[in-house]
């Protein structure tokens, strides 16, 4: 199956609640490390000397591009190493979710539509919005950013080639905007995370059934 069968819901009393979305019932499991308040502090330091190791090699590259083997221009070296930085961005920040949200998923049991209720209540997804009520125009707002986002995605490919065609790439010079392009890794993480790991749609479309059995 493509997408997810375990749809994350949220978290209750330590244990992160799930939909089956085959055996249209709520299901729980312990929470991981990741987001048990109780290990909170010290997953936070870890993470963040991640996220800083992660931007000082991406500043390296800026720095190392202008000065070293690679030159003070855009060259197929360039771009490896620029492809390489995105792998790594996707690899490590979809991990960093899995391991938040699916840690623990095959130890999942049956859970109480009470204990859905309460961790659909008190999903942070709803701080995007102006209420806890599922809406069309919610779920057309979900649908626009999850788009967006995957067109983006999809997009890099075809326009790195016609910037290349048009002779705007390879052999110009590297300026500071090579921090912003190795950042460019965030955007397929971002459409993994929005199809697979943490869709807004296939969530609000449990929230909204749940919601009208309420």
């Amino acid at each position: 199956m493509l997408l997810r069968e375990l749809i994350y819901m949220g978290e209750v009393n330590g244990e992160t609640i799930y939909f089956d979305v085959k055996k249209k019932i709520p299901m729980k499991s312990p929470n991981s490390q990741y987001i048990d308040s109780k290990k909170t502090k010290k997953n936070y330091w870890w993470i963040s000397i991640s996220l800083i190791s992660l931007f000082i090699i991406i500043s390296s590259l800026s720095i190392y591009t202008k000065t070293s083997v690679l030159s003070a221009r855009y060259n197929y070296v360039t771009l490896i190493v620029i492809l390489i930085i995105w792998i790594f961005e996707v690899f490590f920040l979809t991990k960093l979710i899995n391991n938040a949200l699916y840690k623990n998923v095959r130890s999942a049991v049956p859970a109480t539509k009470k204990e859905l209720g309460y961790a659909i209540k008190e999903n942070n997804i709803w701080s995007i919005f102006n209420n806890k009520k599922v809406t069309i125009w919610k779920k057309l707002t979900a649908w626009l950013l999850t788009i967006v986002v995957v067109v983006c995605t999809v997009a890099i490919i075809p326009v790195a080639y016609f910037v290349n065609q048009n002779r705007e790439l390879i052999g110009h010079q590297i300026g500071s905007e090579i921090i912003v392009i190795s950042l460019m890794g965030i955007l397929p993480f971002s459409s993994i995370l929005l199809v697979w790991d943490n869709n807004l749609i296939r969530w609000l479309n449990v929230v909204e059934k749940y919601q009208k059995r309420v």
